[in-house]
Parts: structure tokens; sequence; C-alpha cells
């Protein structure tokens, strides 16, 4: 279903764009990089919504199913990742996982990730990683109405 789907590449576009610091300690002074913090910890979706202004705000907030809320990110330091559907499942024929890949762009400013068959692959532009949260946005045009759309999504660890 294209909701389950862009749900999922959504999520993954959020788990891009944000990152979480790890747990060491050994040098608090250096800021950790936006890899070290995406690659850190799996990502799940917090919220999900369209920016009617496009002002980085959610103006229509998307009701989160709990089929979709148990899904995790996980992003590889080698440009790779995993998503996982989680215990429920929106359609029981959807698969387990499904791999991904994803790089930094403009001085890692703007995350692109790439899911075969969905239409959530892009470029999504990050607002906000850090060790707990990441929020971004992707704009995009719907394939069925042709409408530039933005989507801004927030995940957390």
């Amino acid at each position: 279903m294209i909701k389950s789907r862009f749900t999922c590449m959504l999520l993954t576009g959020c788990l891009v764009l944000s990152g979480f610091s790890s747990c060491q300690k050994s040098n608090d002074d250096e800021p950790k990089t936006k890899t070290a913090l995406l690659t850190s910890s799996l990502w799940k979706i917090s919220s999900i919504g369209v920016d009617l202004d496009k002002n980085n705000t959610v103006d229509l907030p998307y009701p989160l199913e709990n089929c979709e809320k148990d899904n995790t990110l996980e992003f590889k330091s080698d440009g790779t990742g995993i998503t996982y559907e989680g215990a429920t499942k929106c359609d029981p024929d959807d698969p387990d996982t499904e791999n991904f890949t994803w790089s930094f762009k403009n001085n890692e400013t703007i995350l692109s990730i790439a899911i075969p068959g969905s239409f959530f692959s892009g470029e999504t532009t990050l607002i906000t990683l850090n060790s707990s949260t990441m929020e971004a946005y992707l704009d995009f045009t719907d394939p069925d109405t042709q409408t530039e759309v933005r989507i801004v999504f927030k995940l957390i660890h």
C-alpha cells in the first residue's frame, strides 16, 4: 500500500537525516560527525506530516498506525542501511527487512537515500541532527496530482 510504503520511506529519510552521538566520553569537547550520529543506533519515526507553507513545521500531521510505529531504520557507516518492519506489519506480505543506500551531500546538510521501488527515495534536507533526534524534510512531486509536497519528519532513538 502506498501509505505504508510512504511511511517506511519517510522513516528511512528521517533516519538518514538525523544521528545520535555515541556513549563514549573519550573526548566530550570534540563534536560527533553527522555520520557518527546517524549510524550510532536504530532510528524510529516519532512524527511525520505535510508542511503547507514550507517553514519546516508540520501543518497537517500524518496519523501513524501501530504497524508503522514499530518500524526502525539502521544506517551503516559504509553507506548502506536496513529498514526493519517491526513485530506488527501493515501488510503481512511486506518483507521483514529491506536494504537501502545513503550518502551525505552539500557539506552533510542533505541526506540522499535510495530505497528500491519506493517513491520516498531522494534527497532530504536536515533541520536537526543530534544524539537523540533527527528532523528533516523531503520535497517531492505527488505522482497523482503533480503537486509539489513537503514532508517533515522526526526520528528518535
